[in-house]
């Protein structure tokens, strides 16, 4: 179940940092006022929707950036046994255009809806009582797509999958092995898994050239053999299979048509999928836009009947407003993150994260999923010595939209969770304020400072235990 951990409200005067006393709820987390620390020159920073620790390194990178650059969304928490702390945030309710971190909560919706396990299974059957001695199908056989985003030709899994493709080789060869010999009456192409809607809404036109399009049977991503977006993914994917059955011994006659599946026939063949876990680790690594939006279709086929884009992100929405995790002003446009009509705060990002963290059923598949520094998307940011094996981040950017957001685990082994929706022009300012606060928390400098102290005359809880590092790799 996807819960998010409470987190410590940083209140002046309020019982919140006494054990067993009940915390503010998400909604109130950012309505909250300064207390000043008698003979200290340290403060606790106050602006409009916001709420921070008592400064400390990551907080003052923070609200330097947003002092000139106040449309941003922040929330940095630490991740001990007794629930989130803040370390640092900025209108951390505050929902956003969140670029490609939005991939986070499309992953989520997947392991969610299907489990880390699921494969998907594209299958070839006949209609009913079609099959004749001597392996002969009289009349056509049917392909059912399932909503594969990896399903492809072994070249293109090689140069365009990390090899994780779905052979369509392999389905093929089940046909022939399963005793097929003659198809003759050409091919069905069933994509009805899916709407026949190929971008999402509200996309700009050339958003195609950022996505291929969507369709409940894809292969090699819906592209040509030149790069270029097929013009009937369907037909495309049909004529790819014949080839594949046709080097694989299998006569095929009649051509390839679309249409539906007809109950009653029997299974020929069938391929399945990696495991969405790997393909979770592909869509993150990259940033891939069409597995993204396949994988939200997904969520809606499976979860509920409606194999739309809306369907996914309404699921999505859903689930996580079902578990608190969700803001009033969220809105979830596509699974991508390429639309600007998208809108994410970074509470929202950061709950994800925090019931990543606490949940191992779905939680280390999707921090394992965020690239490390120095790789995919993230291959030429956070890559010291001291950074770059802690960090688990997903990347963001689009026009006026820089975005990161993930876990990291000091050196002593404290571990937090962050994300930062910046909606700037200045991506390179942005870029460089986010990597500095991250790589701060990386070698600790949040570590003590972090945490706020009690106001007067609240006695101090126990230090929680860290949390346990996530993997590196």
């Amino acid at each position: 179940m996807l819960r998010r951990p409470r987190r410590a409200s940083l209140a002046p005067g309020s019982a919140l940092a006494c054990p067993g006393v009940q915390r503010l709820p998400i909604t109130t987390r950012r309505i909250v006022s300064a207390f000043a620390l008698a003979g200290a020159t340290a403060v606790a920073l106050v602006t409009t929707g916001t709420a921070v620790a008592q400064t400390n390194p990551v907080d003052r990178t923070i609200t330097a950036f947003a002092k000139t650059h106040p449309t941003i969304s922040v929330l940095v928490t630490r991740a001990d046994a007794a629930g989130g702390i803040t370390v640092a945030s900025w209108r951390p309710d505050t929902a956003l255009a969140p670029a490609s971190t939005m991939k986070i909560v499309t992953a989520t919706a997947a392991l969610l809806t299907l489990g880390p396990n699921f494969r998907f299974t594209t299958r070839i059957e006949t209609g009913p009582d079609s099959v004749g001695p001597g392996g002969v199908v009289h009349g056509p056989a049917y392909l059912l797509g399932a909503g594969d985003p990896m399903l492809a030709t072994r070249v293109f899994s090689r140069s365009g999958l990390d090899r994780l493709g779905t052979p369509i080789d392999d389905l093929a060869r089940d046909v022939r092995e399963n005793g097929t010999r003659r198809i003759t009456g050409g091919l069905i192409v069933d994509e009805t898994l899916f709407d026949r809607q190929r971008t999402a809404p509200l996309w700009k036109s050339d958003y195609r050239f950022e996505c291929p399009p969507l369709s409940g049977i894809a292969t090699n991503q819906n592209r040509s053999d030149t790069g270029a977006n097929v013009a009937s993914p369907a037909i495309t994917a049909g004529q790819r299979l014949v080839a594949a059955l046709r080097r694989n011994g299998v006569v095929v006659s009649g051509g390839v048509r679309t249409g539906r599946s007809v109950p009653g026939g029997d299974v020929i063949g069938q391929v399945r999928s990696e495991p969405l876990s790997r393909i979770l680790d592909f869509m993150n690594t990259h940033s891939d836009n069409f597995t993204a939006e396949m994988l939200t279709k997904d969520v809606g086929a499976y979860g509920t009947g409606n194999g739309s884009t809306r369907g996914g992100t309404a699921r999505a929405e859903t689930l996580l407003r079902e578990q608190g995790v969700l803001t009033p002003s969220d809105d979830f446009v596509d699974g991508s993150g390429l639309s600007h009509a998208n809108r994410l705060s970074a509470s929202t990002l950061v709950g994800v994260l925090e019931a990543a963290l606490a949940d191992p059923a779905w939680g280390p598949v999707l921090i394992r999923s965020l690239p490390s520094g120095g790789e995919g998307t993230l291959i030429t940011r956070l890559r010291g010595p001291g950074v770059r094996k802690r960090v688990h981040a997903k990347t963001g950017y689009i026009n006026g939209v820089a975005s990161l957001a993930g876990t990291v685990t000091s050196r002593s082994g404290v571990r937090y969770a962050f994300a930062f929706l910046m909606n700037t022009p200045d991506i390179t300012g942005a870029q460089k304020a986010m990597d500095q606060a991250v790589t701060l928390l990386a070698t600790g400098r949040a570590d003590e400072v972090g945490v706020p102290g009690p106001p007067d005359g609240v006695p101090a809880p126990a230090p929680a235990e860290p949390g346990s590092s996530s993997r590196t790799n």
